[in-house]
């Protein structure tokens, strides 16, 4: 009974989702990086051509958030072996996500016990709907936030407590270069703006963390193809975590250097007009790019 609950709730979700998702396709733009304009179907079409997409995104940008689902359905039509891989949930809370795909906990059991992100129901909600109605199997990527937190506040991993280590990366990096350089320089402007203050001291620490995170995330994708390589997988995460093909999608290539991987990259456009000047300034920043308008 359980089961067929989760499957009816999951339907009504869907069924809903057209509307958005129609509405979105007039606030969104997409461009290969060679400057032509292309399409959702167009971009799911060349599945084939990849093991792994990934997909950045604005956390809080509802027109990628309906970007994102049809782009699952539309590769589910073109490769039935998939898999979903997100951000938004943590690798201590993978089995409960297998438990509530598998229909043998409730939604509300599953959101009680998997920490879900503030915006859940509207942005990701969909995305494990549709995994749980076609049976795709769902990867909880992430690294747990209070080993991420911990490690950014005291710049260590050696007090984590013995029972949560088995959650971290067997490779953790924190390399110098461009994305060091990026993220820094990132964090020192957001800071500015008093979005999230970060006191300069911290930076290298918040950095290590971001990296704890990258590695993860590229462990989980790795570990997961090399268990299913008959299995595509899509990955959904934060834009800086593979914008320039670095964070996740550099440590990924590192782990598994075969892996055809594509990146999907927003940026924001204010005026049509400005596009041919965005995709030089945004031409190594993914194999996709995805304009999109800023949302008040």
């Amino acid at each position: 009974m359980m089961s067929i609950i989760k499957y009816i709730v999951a339907v009504i979700v869907l069924l809903t989702m057209p509307n958005a998702v129609q509405a979105a396709q007039a606030d969104y733009r997409i461009y290969t990086v060679a400057g032509q304009e292309t399409t959702v179907e167009a971009m799911a079409g060349l599945i084939q051509q990849y093991d792994v997409l990934v997909f950045g995104e604005y956390h809080d940008n509802a027109v990628l958030h309906a970007l994102e689902l049809e782009l699952l359905q539309r590769t589910f039509a073109h490769q039935p072996g998939l898999a979903v891989s997100l951000e938004m949930f943590e690798r201590d809370v993978q089995g409960q996500l297998d438990d509530y795909l598998a229909g043998q906990i409730t939604e509300q059991e599953f959101l009680a016990k998997s920490r879900p992100w503030n915006n859940y129901q509207e942005a990701y909600r969909p995305l494990v709907a549709f995994a749980g109605v076609n049976s795709l199997p769902v990867i909880a990527a992430n690294i747990p936030r209070t080993l991420a937190a911990q490690y950014a506040k005291t710049g260590s991993l050696t007090q984590i407590a013995p029972e949560m280590t088995g959650y971290l990366p067997q490779l953790h990096l924190t390399p110098d270069g461009e994305y060091r350089e990026r993220f820094l320089a990132h964090m020192t402007e957001i800071g500015k703006a008093g979005t999230m203050p970060v006191s300069p001291d911290k930076l290298e620490d918040y950095y290590k963390a971001q990296c704890l995170k990258d590695d993860t995330m590229a462990e989980s994708i790795a570990n997961y193809r090399q268990a299913h390589p008959e299995y595509k997988i899509i990955h959904y995460q934060g834009d800086f975590h593979s914008k320039w093909r670095l964070g996740v999608v550099e440590k990924l290539q590192l782990l598994q250097p075969d892996l055809r991987i594509a990146v999907i990259t927003p940026v924001y456009l204010e005026d049509s007009a400005d596009i041919p000047d965005l995709l030089k300034q945004h031409q190594q920043a993914g194999d996709w790019i995805v304009f999109v308008r800023r949302q008040s």
